[in-house]
């Protein structure tokens, strides 16, 4: 999970990606970000336009990534986190 994602969500910027890696489990098509084919500058540069001259497609994007990155928030993730480095420090405990 790209970092620079996860901080452009939670700064309120409208994300365009490629569909690189990870990258398409955390943006959902046309509603939080929209990907474009891996080393398709075409199509990177006709969204990035698209984003610019929009402004409803940019605050609808700004919005759910803003939704998303709330998914991510620490005082959310906390808790599995804790519970992860738990279970591994009692495997090895155990081992």
């Amino acid at each position: 999970m790209p970092i620079s994602i996860l901080e452009a969500f939670a700064s309120g910027v409208p994300v365009v990606s490629t569909c690189a890696g990870g990258i398409p489990d955390m943006i959902e098509q046309g509603v939080s970000g929209l990907l474009v084919p891996i080393g398709d500058h075409e199509a990177m540069a006709r969204e990035l336009l698209r984003v610019l001259q929009d402004a409803s497609l940019a605050a609808g994007l700004r919005q759910a990534g803003l939704r998303q990155a709330e998914r991510f928030a620490w005082t959310r993730v906390r808790a599995q986190w804790l519970d992860t480095y738990r279970r591994v420090a009692g495997e090895r405990r155990e081992s």
